[in-house]
This record gives C-alpha cells, structure tokens and sequence, in this order.
C-alpha cells in the first residue's frame, strides 16, 4: 500500500498518464474503463498491462525486420533480372517430381515469348528449338536428368516472329540427401551475334594465312628464280675481264666495278630474303641450348670478331628452351653480327649476352658498346629493307632484324630495343618456356 501511494503522487502520475494513455490507443475498449477510475487503478492497470504491451512493441519490430527483408528482397530481384538483361541470360528450373517449370523474364525474351501469356513446360521450349536440333536438345535433356551430367550445347531457335537466333545452353541436375535427382536447372544466352563476329573472323583469319602463304611462296621461288640470272651476270663479267685485261681504261674499269658490285648487294639480298622466307616453314622443334647456339653463331663470326678485336661473353648460364636450332642460331648471328658491325671507331666492341628468369618465360638481352639506335628508330629497325645508314657507312640489306623478330614472335616472344642507355644498344627479346608455338603454313 505504501508502494502505491507513492507512485500516485502528482508529478510522477502525470508522466504515467502520459504514457498509459498513448498505450490504451491500440488496447481494446475494455481497458479504457481503467482511466476513468482515477490514477491509482490507472496505475494499476498499466502494471498488469505491461506484458501485452511488450507483445504489441515486438509485433510492430517484427512487422519492420519483415518489410526490410521484403524490400531487400525486391532489390535482389531487380538486380538478378538486371544482371540477366544484360548478359542475355536466361534462367529455368523444372521439378523433376512434379514436372512444374519456372522460366525468369529474360528466358521469356530469349525464346521471344511474354511473361504471363505462356504457361512455362518442357514442350513448349522444345517447340521453340529448331526442328533440326529439336532431337538432340531432348535427348541431352533427359541425359542430364537421368544421370545427373552436366552439359553444354550450342543449338538454333526459331521465334515466334520466324527469327532464327543461336542459344547456348547448359543444364545441370540437383540433387537431395540422397543423391535423387529432384530439380534440373538451366541457363540459355542468346549468341547469334557472337557466333556471327567469331565466323567473320575465322573467315578473316583463314585468308590472312591464304595470303601470306602465297606471298611467302612467291619470296621463295622468286629468290631461287633471281639468282640464276645473278650468278649468270656474274659469271659474263668475270669473263669480260679477263677478255678485256689491260684494255680497260679507268672509267671502264669503275663501271665493272659498279657492275661486279651491285650483283653481289643483289644476290645478298635474295639470299637474306629467302632466309625470312624459310623462317618457320622448315622448322623442327625441339631442345636448344643457348650456348651451344651462342657458340655456334661467334665461330661464324670469327672472322669479323677477330678483325675487329670484338669481345663477346656470356653473363651467367644460359638455358635450354624450345625452339629450331638452326633459327636460333640465326637469332645470334644477326644480333651478333650488327653489334659487331655498328661498332663504336673509338673502343672494341664488348659484347654480353645475359637472361633472367621471369617465371613463364626467359629474357635474353644482347649488349653493345657500339654507336647505338636513335630512340625515333627503336621500333623501325625491326622492319624489313629498314635502314638507317646509307650503303657507304655500313653494308647491309636491312633484313638481318627483320628475321630476328619474325624468329622470336613465331615461337610466342616479343622483341624490343632497350632506349633508356646512355651509349651502345641492349636488345631484349622474351622466349616463353611453354611450348607456345605460332602456326606458320608449313
């Protein structure tokens, strides 16, 4: 008694009243006969009340944790339908208990059907397949159903409005506890436009290789056809020569000079292009070692190195890789070559040949001290006929690098003149470790 006299002093029944009286709103019509009894039973009242109204505070959170679900809900669907439309991808599933299919709106559209105007089944999709590939869509089907695969298969469509579209499809079973087969799912997307871009550019592909073979067969026989004249024009001047020895005067003498000259540029020049011909027609690949290549490469070279006085080491070992030895070796002697040959007037050439492993592939770098590439000029130099200096500075058919790169790029690598040194030129090019080979016409 004294607890509630307490209680229904003035200030402090106010405040109750207060909160009694917004509770009551949602109370039934019984319970308001407690306020009219004065503050006590109010009091009263809304002590005994307390549990139903923590009752009716846990069902308004329950209904907002549900609404937020819901709403999180709808936001996931709109996502998935938006991820669908643009991915052209079409979701079903259909029990296989009861036989029921489900299709989502973008499998509606894939197929060129309305969502609501259809009653989704398996009839009605074979009925949109193809006739010609209606069979085979429905004996995969049933594989999959059977034995629980999982497979894929590019079939044709036919929609309603008679546009033939090609569909990818895959379909997969679930399964429950005990490994019964009780839904099958699948997903189609429409690649008429795909499978249209990937013909256009096999049919590309197929007369880009049509046309270099004929180019490079036409390199192959014209050098072997030009260098019989060659070696006959050769052969009559020799001959004049002789004929005509002391009968010559200093003009004539230059102008056989200028003759004997400009056959043996000629009959180099075929020859080097045969070389880049042959790049990858005659190839037998197999085990190189780099230093055994490097080596084969200096000794035909000695010469030129030694009457240079040219230096050319190995920093560090080098390794075994993939490839066609005599390519390789043809690799070296042209890098080889030009380093020794664009040498610097004012030192001997110190040449290094070094790799570092780069995981899936090997780097190799060829180092000079000689004059150097213009940084203008780095990727030029790696063009066939380029060159950089006129015939008397240096002699040379501008096709030594173009061999160099078509050797390296055919068996995946790539190639490139370092531009960041002060003076000489390193020459990297990447061989890969894997047997990634381009297909060359054989």
């Amino acid at each position: 008694m004294r607890i509630i006299t307490q209680i229904t002093s003035s200030a402090q029944a106010t405040v109750l009243k207060g909160a009694a009286l917004a509770a009551l709103v949602a109370l039934p019509s019984g319970a308001a006969l407690w306020a009219a009894a004065g503050p006590t039973p109010l009091v009263l009242g809304c002590l005994c009340l307390s549990p139903f109204l923590g009752a009716v505070a846990g069902a308004a959170m329950d209904r907002r944790h549900r609404n937020r679900r819901a709403s999180s809900e709808e936001r996931s669907q709109a996502l998935l339908a938006s991820v669908q439309r643009v991915a052209q991808l079409g979701i079903a599933e259909r029990s296989l208990r009861s036989g029921q299919s489900l299709w989502s709106d973008e499998f509606h559209a894939i197929l060129g059907l309305t969502p609501g105007e259809v009653q989704p089944s398996m009839s009605l999709f074979l009925d949109c397949v193809h006739p010609s590939d209606r069979a085979e869509v429905e004996a995969a089907l049933e594989l999959v159903a059977k034995e629980g695969r999982r497979l894929e298969r590019n079939f044709r469509i036919i929609r309603p409005d008679g546009d033939i579209r090609i569909i990818n499809g895959r379909a997969e079973v679930e399964v429950d506890a005990a490994g019964t087969p009780i839904r099958l799912d699948s997903i189609i997307q429409d690649v008429t436009e795909r499978k249209r871009l990937e013909d256009e550019l096999d049919g590309l592909i197929r007369e880009l290789w049509r046309s270099n073979e004929e180019l490079e067969q036409f390199a192959y026989v014209a050098s072997h056809d030009l260098r019989q004249p060659l070696r006959v024009v050769g052969s009559y001047v020799s001959l004049l020569e002789e004929e005509l020895q002391g009968n010559l005067n200093g003009d004539a003498q230059e102008y056989m000079g200028f003759v004997r000259d400009g056959v043996r540029r000629m009959d180099r020049l075929i020859n080097d292009l045969l070389t880049y011909s042959r790049v990858g027609r005659i190839a037998t690949d197999q085990q190189v070692s780099l230093e055994q290549a490097l080596a084969s490469a200096t000794a035909d070279l000695q010469f030129e190195i030694e009457e240079s006085g040219a230096r050319v080491r190995a920093d560090g070992e080098l390794p075994v890789v993939m490839g066609d030895q005599s390519e390789m070796e043809r690799l070296f002697l042209n890098l080889i070559g030009n380093a020794v040959k664009y040498r610097s007037p004012e030192r001997p050439p110190e040449i290094v040949v070094a790799c570092h492993d780069l995981e899936d592939a090997w780097r190799i770098s060829v180092t000079d001290n000689g004059i150097g590439i213009p940084v203008e000029h780095a990727e030029r130099v790696f063009g066939i006929f380029q060159r950089l200096h006129a015939r008397d500075e240096f002699e040379g058919t501008g096709v030594g690098l173009a061999i160099v790169k078509k050797i390296v790029e055919r068996h995946g690598g790539g190639i490139r003149v370092e531009t960041d040194r002060a003076e000489g030129t390193c020459v990297t090019f990447t061989w890969p470790k894997a047997r990634v080979m381009a297909e060359f016409p054989a």
